[in-house]
C-alpha cells in the first residue's frame, strides 16, 4: 500500500463511527441524538440540563446501548412533534409543558410510554429491546405498551 493511501486509511479509521445529530423539528422543537464515543457522551452530559426529556435505548438483559431506534413523539392532540431515528443510545428533546406519547420502534417491536411535563421539568425514559440474536422463535409479542408515566428525574 502506498504511504499516502495508508495515511488516508488511518485517518479515516480514526473518524468517529457516527456524528451526533442536532436539529430542530418543523414545530421548532430542538433535539440532540448520539452517545457513541467518549466525546459524544461528555457533550450529552453537559447539555442534558437544557432539554426536558432524555431518552435512552438499551438491550434487554445486557443493558448494551442501542442505536437506530425510531422515536415518534406526539402531543395531546396526537400531532407528531418529532419523528427521528436515533444516532446513538441517547436522544435529548426540549419539549414544552404538556402530555406526550413516546413511541420507540426497533426491528418491528414497538413500545409506547406517556410523559407529562410542567414548566422546568426534566424527565428520563428508558426503552429496553430484545436484540434479534437474543430472541427465540416463540418470544414475546411484537407489540408492547407501557402507559406508565416516565417520572424519573434526569440528573444534571
Amino acid at each position: 500500500m502506498r504511504p499516502i493511501a495508508l495515511m488516508l486509511a488511518l485517518a479515516w479509521s480514526l473518524q468517529p463511527a457516527a456524528a451526533m445529530m442536532r436539529g430542530t423539528t418543523d414545530l421548532g422543537v430542538p433535539f440532540l441524538s448520539g452517545g457513541v464515543g467518549i466525546e459524544e457522551v461528555a457533550t450529552l452530559s453537559d447539555e442534558k440540563h437544557r432539554y426536558a426529556l432524555a431518552i435512552l435505548t438499551a438491550a434487554e438483559g445486557s443493558g448494551e446501548f442501542l442505536a437506530d431506534v425510531r422515536i415518534r413523539i406526539r402531543d395531546e392532540q396526537s400531532k407528531l412533534v418529532l419523528d427521528t431515528v436515533m444516532d446513538g443510545p441517547w436522544l435529548l428533546v426540549d419539549l414544552p409543558a404538556g402530555r406526550y406519547q413516546i413511541e420507540a420502534t426497533q426491528n418491528a417491536r414497538v413500545q409506547k410510554k406517556f410523559v407529562t411535563f410542567r414548566t422546568g421539568d426534566h424527565r428520563q425514559s428508558v426503552f429496553y429491546f430484545d436484540r434479534p440474536d437474543q430472541v427465540e422463535s416463540e418470544g414475546p409479542s411484537n407489540f408492547v405498551t407501557d402507559e406508565r408515566p416516565a417520572t424519573d428525574r434526569v440528573r444534571p
